[in-house]
């Protein structure tokens, strides 16, 4: 296994920084679960398994489409 070129400026990276706002998003609903209770009873009762299906879908896809997708260009040293 070797690191990319640019894993120093990691940090700089969309889907880092995605992954590491799901991690606290996680982190804070573990903390307190009365807040996700809050927001389910938000979302209509046939809808709950489509929107829970909806949210890991987009958990996934959001910083993964952030890595796929260039991010500036390697002169800028924002390369992604």
């Amino acid at each position: 296994m070797t690191l990319v070129d640019d894993a120093r400026a990691c940090w700089r990276w969309w889907s880092v920084r995605m992954a590491a706002l799901a991690g606290v998003v996680a982190g804070a609903l573990v903390a307190q679960p009365q807040i996700l209770t809050g927001l389910v009873a938000y979302v209509p009762e046939p809808w709950r398994p489509a929107a829970s299906a909806l949210a890991g879908l987009v958990v996934f896809a959001a910083p993964t489409m952030a890595r796929l997708i260039q991010q500036g260009s390697k002169a800028d040293g924002n390369a992604a």
